[in-house]
């Protein structure tokens, strides 16, 4: 199965399904989809490394807080996340994300926070994940 996301009809917010053959791609999809919808899908490079820890308590947290990690480095630092490369533990997840520590004149959506409201985090009979992430604009 491929990876893949696209956006949903929501009632007053903006929501996300995403899919991939693994937990971590799924997590690395929805930070490039989340990318996209701030920047209107410009081109982000991948010239910087950073390392991130996120602590979780399950699957679903760690979902939101990934994608509210990778949110507050857009509009707090300007780091637009092109890449990672996710090791997953019980309790949260290391990361080495790649992308574009000059992103700021890139931004041109505004997405306040990913939310747990309608949060569905699946894995599928066959090992893959999808989900309907829902964020507040």
């Amino acid at each position: 199965m491929k990876r893949g996301h696209r956006q949903l009809d929501h009632t007053a917010d903006l929501a996300l399904e995403l899919w991939a053959p693994t937990e971590a791609e799924l997590l690395e999809e929805g930070a490039q989809a989340l990318i996209a919808l701030l920047t209107e899908d410009a081109q982000v490079g991948a010239k910087v490394e950073r390392a991130l820890h996120i602590d979780a308590v399950d699957p679903t947290d760690r979902l939101v807080r990934w994608l509210n990690e990778v949110l507050y480095l857009a509009i707090s630092e300007g780091f637009l996340v092109a890449e990672a490369d996710l090791v997953l533990h019980e309790t949260g997840l290391d990361a080495r994300v790649r992308g574009q520590d000059d992103g700021s004149a890139s931004l041109r959506a505004e997405i306040k926070s990913v939310t747990y409201h309608d949060l569905v985090l699946t894995r599928r009979d066959d090992g893959s994940w999808s989900a309907r992430v829902v964020m507040d604009v």
